[in-house]
């Protein structure tokens, strides 16, 4: 799962019409366009994978708290009615209202968890969106590199009746996000080594300290032992 863009198909007609646009007004220069499977790419994307595993445990964990609440509240309303002919008006409607006051606030549990502006929008842009803007980022950079004028990303609300495959550059935008990923991680390998190395350096630089010191303590005793 990933963002999609509410306003794709207002999209889609302002791109087709700057490519037809494009087309006319530089139509002494070769265009290149190519395109993306924003799918295909998120889906063999090992951070996406995790993002996307924790995002849906969190839904799944919002809704079973849900569904747990909503059968303690029928179990109630169940045992007041089975109760009711033992109970006074008052207090049949005393017990009512409280049920009734759980049931408001399960609905507003709901409309915080998976309302239009609920939780699950704020955890998929804190999980989803910063993985979606890298992708989008190395095809920046591709597109950059490689002087294209246009790239469509397949996946989208963007119909593509026929796509060649020589211009679907998918798989270079996964090489340069995984080859990027790579130089981090190697980055990150070198700093902990030479923080390591570092910390060695430092250690034996004590130890040789310590050492000279009572080398020096071990003489100045000798000294006194020989004058006696």
């Amino acid at each position: 799962m990933f963002l999609k863009n509410e306003n794709s198909q207002v999209k889609l007609i302002y791109s087709l019409l700057v490519l037809s646009i494009g087309v006319s007004s530089f139509s002494q220069k070769t265009l290149r366009v190519g395109y993306i499977n924003m799918d295909y790419i998120l889906e063999n994307f090992d951070d996406f994978k995790q993002a996307n595993q924790e995002y849906s445990l969190k839904l799944d964990k919002w809704r079973r708290e849900i569904e747990r609440t909503q059968k303690e509240i029928e179990k109630k309303y169940d045992e007041l009615e089975i109760k009711r002919p033992l109970l006074t008006t008052s207090i049949y409607n005393e017990l009512k209202e409280e049920i009734n006051f759980e049931k408001r606030e399960l609905e507003e549990y709901k409309q915080k968890r998976f309302g239009p502006e609920g939780d699950w929008i704020i955890q998929e842009k804190i999980l989803i969106q910063p993985i979606q803007d890298e992708v989008l980022e190395a095809v920046q950079k591709i597109a950059d590199k490689n002087k294209f004028d246009f790239i469509f990303d397949k996946s989208s609300a963007i119909i593509m009746l026929y796509s060649e495959k020589k211009y679907d550059i998918s798989e270079l935008v996964l090489k340069s996000i995984l080859r990027q990923e790579k130089i981090e991680n190697l980055q990150m390998n070198f700093d902990d080594e030479s923080k390591e190395k570092r910390r060695d350096s430092i250690l034996k630089i004590r130890e040789l300290k310590k050492i000279s010191l009572q080398k020096k303590r071990d003489s100045i005793i000798n000294a006194r032992k020989n004058k006696k």
